[in-house]
């Protein structure tokens, strides 16, 4: 997916032309954003973008065949690396994937480019040894760490790389992947955009089954207001759980995201405002919940959740995020 296809994320995206263009891409990069909103399509776009033999004014053809060879990660100077079936990304796959390679000179195009995917799964250990070729990295490689999680590296790997921020998607934007791309129906990719929170991942979690079941679980932390402490407490607990598919932060980044949804469909109950409610088929129960939310307390919630959500991007632990949570809104 060449640059021009790329879906929001304009200035980053005219950065990262600007560069391949003049051949001054960076070497060391993080991309730093929520999940799902196109790091990783933006990371093939720059690898194709440096690797394309037909590109132009910074960009790739997109069709030929080093592209679709890069877009399949079947390029021989592109290598892929994520924690797979582990739990973390450990120094023996770090070296095997990346250390042993970063010194050869590339097969095929004019740079070697290597891409962590979720860095912030590297172990401690795995960080310590990519620490010496971020501070050397030879001149024909470019190394990209994807991550939502910026602040949970190393120190003295976020020094190195040129930090890059990718923000949510407008709404608009994540229908229009979901139809284009995803092949959903425009009206069920409406109402997956308006609580995706500005991530395609989070939209598509309602083919995953997990929608409803996060929906669930927000709606259980509302509910709670008013309620005696420990009421509070077992609807957080329940809030911060996960299964062993998902990591317990974007389980809870998800869920607060689909509070904010609710809560602005509470809001939009509260105003008697005509606008069509994100989460229509609970019309009859967030009119039920509305009762325990006047309008000061509605603000309130709002900023709760912002908090809580910069709290997570901390890395806060999820299970202490949703415990705040239970007891402030």
């Amino acid at each position: 997916m060449p640059f021009k296809d790329i879906v929001g994320h304009g200035p980053v995206v005219e950065l990262l032309r600007q560069a391949a263009r003049r051949g001054r891409v960076p070497q060391s990069l993080i991309f730093a954003g929520p999940d799902g909103v196109g790091k990783r399509a933006v990371a093939t776009a720059l690898a194709q973008a440096v690797s394309c033999p037909k590109r132009a004014d910074g960009d790739a053809c997109g069709t030929c065949s080093v592209c679709v060879r890069i877009a399949g990660q079947r390029f021989p100077d592109v290598t892929w690396l994520d924690k797979g079936d582990y739990a973390s990304i450990k120094i023996d796959a770090l070296r095997e994937q990346i250390l042993q390679a970063v010194g050869y000179r590339p097969f095929e195009g004019p740079r070697r480019i290597f891409i962590i995917n979720e860095a912030d799964d590297l172990t401690v250990q795995a960080q310590d040894a990519l620490l010496k070729t971020l501070e050397e990295p030879p001149s024909a490689t470019i190394l990209i760490l994807i991550t939502a999680y910026p602040d949970t590296l190393l120190a003295t790997i976020q020094s190195r790389c040129r930090r890059l921020r990718f923000g949510l998607l407008p709404e608009a934007d994540v229908a229009r992947i979901l139809v284009s791309r995803a092949g959903i129906e425009p009206s069920k990719a409406h109402r997956l955009a308006l609580v995706s929170g500005g991530s395609v991942a989070r939209a598509l979690s309602d083919d995953t089954g997990y929608f409803e079941e996060d929906r669930d679980l927000a709606l259980g932390l509302l509910r709670a207001r008013g309620a005696a402490m420990p009421e509070r407490m077992k609807a957080a607990a329940a809030f911060a759980q996960h299964d062993n598919k998902r990591r317990a932060r974007e389980a809870a980044s998800t869920r607060l995201t689909i509070l904010v949804s609710l809560l602005r469909d509470l809001s939009v109950l509260a105003a008697a405002d005509p606008v069509p409610l994100a989460n229509a088929d609970l019309d009859d129960e967030l009119r039920r919940v509305l009762r325990a939310y006047d309008p000061h307390r509605l603000v309130d919630a709002f900023d709760a959740i912002g908090r809580a959500s910069t709290a997570l991007d901390r890395n806060a632990s999820p299970k202490i995020v949703a415990d705040w949570l239970a007891a402030t809104l």
